[in-house]
């Protein structure tokens, strides 16, 4: 049988809202950082906040700079909502407030109260508009394949490609394929120790997944399959014909019943 191993693709792509919260607040803190922003509020054109990065105390100037966009917030969402309002810069003499457009539902303001050039501006609104580009791209929750970033520019798709690597780093097992994984070897286990014992338990387990070449945490459906059937193996060598031929016929149905309604 051939083998199954093969590199892990090891980046993610949000498939639940608490993981797509968390890739809205980390883009939104890389955005802030990089760009020396104090603040920065990711919001609805109806003035709900999705997401936000904002210090826990605020100096008076920053304080000012957010009671203004609050004082604004009904005039900013109507000229999104109602003049399409792509990007705005305010000065004030407290500081500047810079308004980006994430498609025709949500919004970016980036707040600082240190001073800033109009005519050295142009690296940090290129900058806000690429934050726009990757917070629009989640919010839809498209894809992350190649195809999927194919028409963005280099920038934007390097950031994407980081998000989605972070995510893998950070949240990996929170995802239901994981915690599926986890499920399926505990019963494994559970069922070869019946059979076999905790002595050769270990041993099996470990061959098996060195054959089929990946660990638990990555399993597939046809690596289970292959695990399954080098597990089952091992046991006719270890307890007889018939032990392994009742253990092929009650696991996997099991296995592969989990492994379709697991949730």
């Amino acid at each position: 049988m051939p083998s199954l191993a093969g590199k892990v693709d090891k980046t993610m792509e949000a498939e639940s809202v608490g993981l797509l919260k968390h890739m809205l607040d980390t883009e939104l803190r890389r955005g802030r950082e990089e760009n020396g922003f104090d603040l920065v509020l990711f919001l609805g054109v109806d003035g709900r906040i999705f997401a936000s990065d904002v210090p826990w105390t605020l100096d008076p100037r920053q304080y000012r700079l957010l009671n203004l966009v609050k004082g604004n917030l009904n005039h900013i969402c109507n000229q999104l909502s109602g003049q399409n309002l792509k990007l705005s810069i305010q000065q004030y003499d407290v500081g500047t407030i810079i308004i980006s457009g994430v498609g025709d539902k949500a919004f970016l303001v980036c707040l600082t109260a240190h001073s800033l050039e109009v005519t050295k501006m142009q690296g940090v609104l290129n900058n806000v508009l690429n934050v726009s580009a990757v917070m629009k791209h989640l919010l839809e929750q498209r894809g992350m394949s190649e195809d999927d970033l194919s028409a963005y520019s280099p920038e934007v798709a390097g950031e994407l490609k980081k998000l989605s690597r972070a995510l893998f780093v950070e949240k990996f097992e929170e995802t239901r394929g994981y915690k599926r994984n986890m499920e399926v070897l505990a019963f494994v286990k559970k069922r070869l120790q019946a059979v076999v014992g905790i002595g050769p338990l270990e041993e099996i387990l470990t061959m098996a997944f060195n054959e089929v070449g990946t660990s638990a945490s990555y399993m597939t459906e046809p690596h289970w399959e292959r695990f399954l059937d080098l597990v089952i193996a091992e046991v006719g060598k270890v307890s007889g014909d018939v032990t392994a031929e009742r253990a092929r016929r009650e696991w996997t149905p099991e296995v592969r019943k989990m492994l379709k309604s697991f949730v």
